[in-house]
């Protein structure tokens, strides 16, 4: 069969515009396997750090993004190694720890250790681990979370009590001889709420459940003259204790987010 001129380099080209199409067909095919996946979960951030209320452990998240039920988990390590503790602390409002919002331990023994992880794509990661100091103001932000300032939490000796520890209490049997004046000095201009908590140390607890009946609790007043000072009034003879017994005093200040600082002292009763 007789060819005509220039049959060659058609033919050439034809195989290489074959050759390119199938590349081509077979890189979109690829891609389309590859983006068609599910997508990775985006992990969320949060920052969380840890106070007490009224003695027990509070987790309060501080910003970033919400965590819906289940989304994450609180491990507590009260002396036994860390333990998946999530369902001892109180549920957020509305289903959603979001900024604002506080958990509160309510499970049996004292935490020596918390880790709150975020649960994502059927794993856990590390969202926050607050570091607990002991004592009143008792944690402080994570100081590893990347871009969060450590402010340092308020400290005990924020509180100046009337009387001090080892002090006397002078006291009488009648009339304002039985009051005294319990006073508390918080240089903080963000407290909105102060409490005086007195009980009498040396009662004898001789009930099954070692129950301590002289607590007396109240608010304190706002000294309108005096700054940064509080005040209350309490009736001491007969009411609480009697000539030398040890009363404890406990001063409990808050500001709109929770306990900020507390403090408390031993101090004797001189009839």
């Amino acid at each position: 069969m007789a060819r005509c001129p220039g049959e060659e380099g058609v033919s050439e080209i034809i195989g290489v515009m074959l050759l390119v199409g199938v590349t081509v067909l077979a890189v979109a095919v690829v891609a389309a396997v590859l983006l068609s996946g599910p997508h990775p979960d985006e992990i969320p951030r949060a920052t969380i750090v840890a106070g007490n209320e009224s003695g027990r452990l509070a987790l309060v998240h501080e910003g970033g993004d919400p965590l819906g039920a289940g989304e994450y988990r609180v491990y507590i390590d009260a002396g036994s190694g860390l333990a998946d503790a999530t369902d001892a602390f109180s549920k957020p409002a509305g289903g959603v720890w979001s900024i604002g919002g506080t958990l509160v331990y309510n499970g049996a023994g004292t935490p020596e250790r918390v880790v709150v992880t975020a649960v994502s794509g059927g794993g856990e990661t590390i969202l926050a681990e607050p570091d607990f100091r002991g004592g009143a103001a008792g944690f402080s932000p994570d100081p590893a979370e990347p871009g969060v300032i450590d402010i340092p939490a308020p400290t005990p000796e924020r509180i100046v009590i009337s009387p001090g520890i080892g002090d006397n209490i002078e006291i009488g049997n009648t009339g304002n001889e039985k009051d005294f004046d319990f006073a508390a000095k918080i240089e903080r201009d963000d407290i909105v709420r102060v409490d005086l908590i007195v009980y009498n140390y040396d009662e004898l607890r001789n009930t099954p459940d070692q129950k301590i009946t002289s607590v007396h609790a109240y608010e304190m007043t706002k000294n309108t003259v005096l700054d940064y000072y509080y005040n209350r009034t309490l009736q001491i003879t007969g009411a609480i204790g009697k000539a030398n017994d040890q009363l404890s005093i406990t001063i409990i200040a808050y500001n709109t987010t929770g306990v900020t600082a507390s403090q408390t002292v031993l101090s004797t009763l001189q009839g």
